[in-house]
């Protein structure tokens, strides 16, 4: 019996590794393919700013939020501000809080599947620095009508001082609910 419980843990373990890492791929190669066609002709390689991204900081948070960010960096935690539920009624256009904590110390950019296999991605942000985010956002094909789980991948970039590269610092996964009104 033992040995069936362990077992069992064993092939879950394994499942969620394999999982982690085809995010992480689908991640690297949405930077990679993403990166060089930005909007502004930029063949640099680097993942341009959100221009959507909202500051949702006032003047007086800015300090407690960059302590934060410091211990949050040296922690290696990422810090994320969101409701769990996404609305629309097109199936597109979705009313949504997605928000890089101000507590964090890199811009991160967002990358939402709309199945567990992460193959098909319906979002790809560009970078959103600590203490922005989307109220709204626009998915890339729309959902039929009725409640989805999504899987969104939030990952931290920071930029080699001595190449100018971005790297990744932080990934994390979590899913979220989209609701499509009939």
């Amino acid at each position: 019996m033992e040995n069936q419980k362990t077992s069992a843990l064993s092939n879950k373990v394994v499942i969620i590794a394999a999982a982690v890492i085809v995010a992480a791929l689908a991640v690297v190669t949405a930077v990679l393919l993403t990166g060089r066609n930005t909007d502004n002709g930029n063949q640099s390689g680097t993942i341009g700013y959100a221009a959507d991204a909202k500051v949702m900081l006032d003047q007086q948070s800015l300090q407690a939020a960059f302590d934060e960010a410091v211990r949050n960096a040296a922690d290696g935690n990422v810090g994320l501000h969101y409701q769990n539920d996404a609305y629309s009624k097109n199936g597109t256009d979705f009313e949504c809080r997605i928000i890089n904590s101000a507590s964090n110390k890199y811009d991160m950019y967002l990358n939402i599947f709309a199945d567990a296999e992460l193959t098909d991605q319906i979002f790809l942000s560009q970078l959103v620095p600590p203490g922005s985010g989307f109220e709204q956002i626009t998915l890339l094909h729309s959902l039929d009508p009725g409640d989805h789980t999504v899987y969104v991948a939030l990952t931290q970039v920071d930029t080699d001082e001595e190449t100018g590269e971005q790297v990744i610092k932080n990934q994390v996964m979590h899913t979220m609910d989209f609701h499509v009104s009939e």
